[in-house]
């Protein structure tokens, strides 16, 4: 019963519910029932008269229902999740690149700039998501542009305006780090500035680094969200008139909540399911990040006697040295064996079928 309750759940559920996620995308085009250009129309079917709307459930054809023109939710989802999860994934992966170089470099200055810090201060006030706008509304309603180079556009434009909140919290960890002993007795020793930065603090960092990466991944995605209220989708705007209306091009997420916002007083299960798909994605990024903080405190405190100013909620196990043949096999690593199996065997159904 003990065992029970020292077991990381939310590393686990966050990592099986990631690795869904991550399968969806891949191969969610290929398991769409229905093409984007299909609609359903009108018809007399077992004693019934299916008409769109169809609210979830309502028709196996149709499982999550379909919206007022007739195009099936299910296929929508399938098709835009890859948008979502890679788009914010290619954010966060420029951002934290650029962004960690710069806070590493910066956090081992002698005296750090009051310009720097003035500059921090100001940019942690002003709302990412309206530079965004202001830079996206000009070019995505009814764009001549390619929905791949709007995409592109979106990913570079929210990158680089998101730098400086990534090179700020590395640099403030950093300077930390720059003040232990050993970083004294390195450089007392003939360690050099770049040796000091990538061998003695960097291996300190990896793991906050690892849990930020997957934190600003939920952030871009929430931006996204943000974005999609305001009729600004990701990858392009189709606006239509008499009634006017926004449409997504690429179907992401965001953007079928935010062309579904109008159906809050009727129709609701049109709003509700890409929402309720974007809660899940945004949800299983966070648990698995705070796993990957529970779980990395706890192998750090191996010795509860010293304080690290940090309670982890899972208790550290000592590691056990010896002759223990398939005993050393760990839950991590079957874990990690039984989620790439079901990958690959079900992507390859997936793709065959």
């Amino acid at each position: 019963m003990n065992k029970l309750k020292t077991i990381n759940y939310s590393y686990y559920l966050g990592l099986i519910l990631v690795a869904v996620i991550l399968f969806l995308c891949m191969f969610g085009p290929f398991m769409t029932p229905h093409s984007l250009t299909v609609t359903l129309e009108t018809q007399y079917r077992d004693g019934k008269v299916l008409a769109p709307p169809l609210e979830p459930f309502e028709n196996t054809d149709f499982l999550f229902g379909t919206d007022r023109w007739g195009y099936d939710l299910l296929s929508m989802i399938l098709f835009g999740i890859r948008y979502t999860v890679f788009i914010a994934l290619a954010v966060t992966v420029i951002k934290m690149l650029a962004g960690t170089l710069i806070g590493l470099y910066a956090g081992t200055m002698k005296k750090t700039p009051t310009i720097i810090t003035a500059f921090e201060k100001a940019w942690s006030y002003i709302p990412l998501f309206l530079i965004l706008y202001f830079f996206l509304m000009p070019i995505t309603v009814n764009s001549v542009l390619e929905s791949s180079t709007l995409v592109v556009y979106f990913i570079l434009v929210a990158a680089i305006i998101s730098i400086p909140s990534v090179a700020s919290s590395v640099r403030l960890k950093t300077m930390e780090v720059h003040k232990s002993t050993y970083i004294e007795a390195a450089r007392t020793l003939g360690a050099k500035k770049n040796r000091l930065i990538w061998k003695h603090i960097f291996p300190q960092l990896k793991e906050s680094l690892l849990v930020m990466f997957i934190l600003e991944v939920v952030y871009v995605i929430t931006i996204m969200g943000q974005l999609a209220l305001m009729n600004i989708f990701v990858g392009g705007t189709i606006m239509r008139f008499d009634p006017t209306i926004y449409l997504s091009v690429t179907k992401e997420l965001a953007g079928l909540v935010g062309q579904a916002q109008g159906n809050i007083y009727g129709n609701t299960h049109i709003l509700y399911v890409p929402l309720a798909v974007l809660l899940f994605t945004t949800i299983s990024f966070s648990l698995l990040a705070n796993g990957l903080k529970n779980k990395f405190q706890s192998d750090y405190q191996r010795t509860p006697w010293i304080k690290t100013g940090q309670d982890p909620r899972v208790r550290p196990a000592r590691k056990q040295y010896g002759s223990q043949s398939w005993k050393s096999v760990t839950v991590n690593k079957i874990i990690f064996s039984i989620l790439l199996l079901f990958f690959a065997g079900a992507g390859a159904y997936v793709y065959l079928t």
